[in-house]
């Protein structure tokens, strides 16, 4: 959550005065996508019982996205 939240706080729709459901719901901000995606994988695999047992999947993806915005 810390990354989807340091991504919105550096996007030009937070910077316009908009909130961060806003600028997610419009698409504004696609360069937060992957952050948005592996959130959304890491609260669903809190409630999935197969997900606690293998472990999260996208995380992976979360570092590279790291990598590419540096």
């Amino acid at each position: 959550m810390h990354q989807l939240a340091q991504c919105l706080a550096k996007s030009q729709c937070i910077s316009d005065g908009h909130s961060a459901r806003e600028c997610m719901q419009n698409g504004e901000v696609p360069q937060c996508d992957l952050s948005r995606r592996a959130l959304y994988e890491c609260r669903r695999g809190q409630l999935d019982a197969r997900t606690r047992i293998r472990g999260q999947r996208y995380t992976d993806l979360l570092g590279k996205a790291q990598d590419a915005e540096e």
